[in-house]
């Protein structure tokens, strides 16, 4: 299986390539990957005598739940550089000069050559990924190489493909990982249905990683505390174009309104902006009039305290983002339908800490009983699951040297 898994590996090179003329997003994977070697020897040159830690991370998201280990990583072992990889350029643009690495680099295409080059060059005493980037090739190389191999934060869900299917060396690749440091207790059974024993759940380790990072002042935030004045201030994060109804179903309501999209390119921000004729653009206008577009990205997760009600977007699309990052400010949550594969998202909504609601027409309903039901209750509910959930990095710091493996 891995021979065939492998063709497919070089025709979706084959089809990036393709991609790059048009999408730039291809073109900068492509571009990216093209120095990743490079990158990877001038790190080697600058430090010849030292181990080095592999850490891997499929996108920005991935990066967050690592982040926090990765500092204590290189403050309690100093001895160690740290190689930082990404798949995404959402990932590697935003942390390509991230000062806790020693060098950071597109993970090369996933066939049996880079891999194997990549391990034999590196050659780490520990390779980290993050939550479930499976690249077959380079685990395979870490394997053959006897180099210790973890995942953390790892999610295992039943219609994960190499779950599903017993895919030859592919299920004794995923065997021979060291480690799964898991999110749910349902991971974990997953993993022992395919005798995987070497599991520990230690939770989701973005929670440490939000709770633990500085918060810069921002002027930012006396600009809207100014403009909100008394008034209640809604704030939309991460939202898709899916979410624009939603959006507008809200506007019904007395309270001034942020729009913070996922995305900030000038395409999504203008069909935002199109959208909301009498919004206004951040970067152009500041704070004026009831609706505001904050095309800037970097700034949403320090501004959450301010919000009387948060809403999450993605929930009408592919998925809901981040709900853990508004969280901690203890504030109404909404979020759409989407949500299953977040187990953080179905535990806070069962136990009606957020509110989910599945189609746009509900979101004014939800959003009058979030402020009026949102008390001491929901307060202390949010503030329990914190608690409870805090210290994943603890837990796989703790087992990273009691295996020796750092």
């Amino acid at each position: 299986m891995l021979y065939i898994y492998s063709f497919v590996i070089i025709l979706y090179g084959i089809l990036l390539r393709f991609a790059s003329w048009f999408n730039p997003k291809a073109k900068k994977m492509l571009e990216g990957r093209s120095v990743s070697f490079d990158i990877i020897n001038e790190g080697k040159n600058k430090h010849p005598n030292a181990d080095w830690i592999w850490i891997h991370a499929a996108s920005l998201g991935e990066f967050e739940q690592g982040r926090y280990l990765i500092e204590r990583i290189q403050s309690n072992y100093p001895q160690y550089r740290i190689a930082l990889s990404f798949y995404s350029p959402s990932g590697y643009e935003a942390r390509k000069n991230y000062k806790y690495a020693d060098i950071v680099f597109y993970l090369p295409l996933d066939t049996t050559k880079n891999a194997e080059y990549l391990v034999k060059t590196l050659n780490p005493v520990l390779a980290i990924f993050i939550k479930y980037d499976f690249w077959w090739n380079h685990l395979y190389a870490l394997s053959k190489s006897n180099i210790n191999t973890v995942f953390i934060s790892a999610m295992i869900r039943p219609d994960q493909y190499f779950v599903r299917y017993k895919l030859g060396r592919i299920r004794s690749i995923l065997q021979g990982i060291n480690h799964y440091y898991v999110q749910t207790k349902d991971s974990k059974e997953i993993l022992k249905s395919l005798n995987i024993d070497q599991c520990t759940i230690s939770g989701d380790s973005r929670l440490d990683s939000i709770l633990k990072e500085k918060k810069p002042p921002l002027a930012i935030k006396r600009e809207i505390l100014e403009w909100k004045s008394s008034k209640r201030c809604f704030i939309y994060g991460s939202v898709h174009v899916s979410d624009i109804p939603v959006i507008k179903a809200m506007q019904d309501l007395d309270a001034y309104h942020i729009i913070v999209p996922h995305d900030v390119d000038e395409k999504n921000i203008n069909h935002f902006t199109s959208s909301f004729p009498s919004s206004q653009r951040y970067t152009i206008s500041g704070f004026q009039g009831n609706i505001v577009v904050l095309d800037q990205s970097g700034l949403l997760r320090f501004l959450y305290d301010l919000a009387d009600i948060i809403y999450i977007g993605g929930g009408f699309g592919k998925g809901i983002h981040n709900v853990l990052e508004p969280l901690i400010y203890t504030k109404p949550i909404i979020v759409g339908p989407k949500y299953e594969k977040f187990p953080e998202a179905i535990e806070l909504i069962a136990k009606d800490a957020i509110r989910t609601i599945s189609h746009a027409n509900q979101a004014i309903n939800a959003a009058k009983t979030s402020l009026e039901r949102y008390n001491k209750y929901t307060l202390s509910l949010q503030k329990q699951y914190i608690q409870e959930n805090s210290g994943a990095s603890d837990i796989i710091l703790g087992s990273l040297g009691d295996n020796q493996w750092i």
